[in-house]
């Protein structure tokens, strides 16, 4: 009797046990915080990388969720994303090119964000051009972000001591950068032309266009092999071969020319803002000496690859409503505005009406604004942006293509073949 009660006792006090146990595991789990994994692109310009860090910090706070934001180099990002989609771990909330988000979508792996797009879009219109970039099969797959507008600078001084005056047209540029740079003190123009620097891409695009060539038609059709096209390619490759630029540029990433031109051993880069915000910051003389001026016009105008981003969500995010949330509160045009402002140049906004703001007035930053509203144009233009162009982009097609000529000695009719076929290459698996 004794030991029978002895083992109800037992039973009992393991009962209880068990039961507080497995109480405070159910309390632990509904006091967890729901957690987002946020990607941004790292910008060369610390202060947009730490006030975006700051509101979702205050998002976190406001909401009562918990964020892990991480900011990404340009450079490493499609690399990020392709290993996380076939690992299952693409964040619940991206930064990401609108040249790629449609080969995104065709993983299937974006959420449909239509009702919040048409939230925003009521109360602060989307540029017309960016709404049909995040639009495929008229729902919204994306929010735009921003867009990354370039322009030339310029050395004052040794302009005006070889009696030259700033470049308007590619012609102009060419003829004047190798006067510089024949006097051995300075090359005349710098910019990437290789792997892995964006940079080289947005300026073979930018030149191809000005030139009346592309990569796509208006129907988004493969138009890439063109007389057009060869200029534009054999004037890119003449500024190497005469000697204009320097021929390491074939190894440069994306800081490549920012070094070139903040060491002064430039007189001329294609840049964002994010040059004009470290003279700002550390070498105001070197400022004070530079023309910031509108990229060059080309027979067919003028034009900068404004390379948009895009705000994505993850279609298999746990917490779908929470990362709408997310993008609703840093999209929210006053706060939006804090983040433009403290790129201090380096993005434009997606919202038109805050390029009225006294802010794109400055000099120094009113050809970014002139460049991305007037003249800014998206990988795979003039048609609408798609899988192919953005891989094309993404794999650097046309800096490899360059390359063949400045590095291997090739023909630019050779290269052109060969950037024509891998381009076809492309174009079929997105068929």
């Amino acid at each position: 009797m004794v030991q029978k009660k002895k083992k109800w006792g037992c039973l009992f006090i393991s009962t209880v046990v068990v039961s507080v146990v497995l109480g405070q595991f159910i309390s632990v789990l509904a006091q967890e915080k729901p957690t987002l994994n946020v990607w941004f692109w790292r910008s060369f310009v610390k202060e947009q990388n730490v006030y975006m860090a700051n509101q979702i910090k205050a998002f976190e706070q406001n909401e009562g969720v918990k964020v892990n934001v991480s900011f990404i180099p340009a450079e490493e990002m499609y690399r990020k994303w392709m290993a996380s989609v076939e690992a299952k771990t693409l964040p619940d909330v991206s930064e990401m090119w609108v040249s790629n988000i449609m080969q995104f979508d065709h993983m299937g792996v974006l959420l449909n964000v239509t009702d919040l797009f048409t939230e925003l879009n009521a109360k602060c219109p989307f540029s017309p051009m960016l709404t049909d970039a995040v639009t495929r099969e008229g729902r919204k797959i994306g929010l735009p972000l921003h867009t990354s507008a370039e322009a030339h600078y310029w050395r004052k001084d040794i302009l005006a001591n070889l009696g030259l005056s700033v470049p308007d047209t590619w012609d102009q540029l060419k003829d004047m950068a190798k006067k510089i740079t024949e006097k051995g003190s300075f090359y005349g123009f710098a910019t990437a032309l290789g792997r892995p620097a964006t940079d080289g891409e947005k300026f073979i695009n930018t030149v191809v266009w000005s030139y009346g060539g592309s990569v796509a038609d208006k129907k988004g059709n493969l138009v890439f092999k063109s007389k057009e096209t060869l200029e534009a390619v054999k004037y890119i490759a003449s500024l190497v071969e005469e000697g204009i630029m320097p021929p390491g540029i074939a190894s440069w990433d994306d800081g490549g020319n920012n070094r070139a031109y903040q060491t002064k051993w430039a007189a001329g880069i294609q840049n964002t803002a994010s040059v004009y915000n470290y003279m700002r910051q550390n070498d105001p003389a070197l400022l004070e000496n530079t023309a910031i001026t509108l990229i060059c016009e080309g027979p067919a105008g003028r034009f900068s690859d404004v390379s948009p981003h895009a705000i994505v969500a993850n279609k298999a995010t746990r917490y779908p409503e929470i990362a709408k949330k997310l993008i609703k509160f840093i999209m929210e045009p006053a706060r939006y505005q804090g983040w433009i402002e403290h790129a201090g140049g380096q993005i434009q906004p997606v919202y038109p009406v805050l390029l009225d703001n006294p802010f794109w007035k400055d000099p120094c930053k009113k050809a970014f604004a002139e460049m991305g509203a007037k003249y800014g144009a998206y990988e795979g233009w003039p048609g609408p942006p798609t899988a192919a162009a953005g891989e094309i982009f993404a794999s650097y097609v046309l800096s490899d293509m360059i390359q063949k000529i400045i590095v291997y000695g090739w023909t630019s009719e050779k290269a052109i073949d060969w950037g024509f076929e891998k381009a076809k290459e492309i174009y079929a698996r997105w068929e």
